[in-house]
């Protein structure tokens, strides 16, 4: 669970820039890369597949500019959560894969 500041950034970019903070530290503290593992993994996930325009034009919270407290999420094996105030958000928007020909 990792709670993300919506104060000043949107989703998409508050995202990442805690992934790349993550990736910084994890290479230069070697005992908090277990804790850094999972919290890239999941930041990685949310990066590749959440769609964040839809995801924004849905919530305007995600907008940014909001003091709501707002949370990523994964229970083992589960999809991706983001909860707002504690209020799961519902059918979260997913990037369109390419289609192959």
């Amino acid at each position: 669970m990792l709670e993300l500041d919506l104060s000043r950034h949107c989703i998409e970019t508050a995202i990442r820039r805690r992934h790349d903070a993550a990736v910084r530290t994890y290479f230069r503290q070697e005992s908090e890369r277990p804790r850094l593992e999972e919290e890239i993994t999941l930041l990685l996930e949310a990066l590749e597949t959440l769609d964040f325009s839809a995801l924004r034009g849905l919530h305007p919270a995600m907008a940014g500019s909001t003091e709501a407290r707002v949370v990523l999420s994964k229970k083992c094996g589960g999809p991706l959560a983001i909860l707002i105030d504690g209020r799961p958000l519902q059918d979260l928007p997913q990037r369109k894969t390419p289609q192959r020909s």
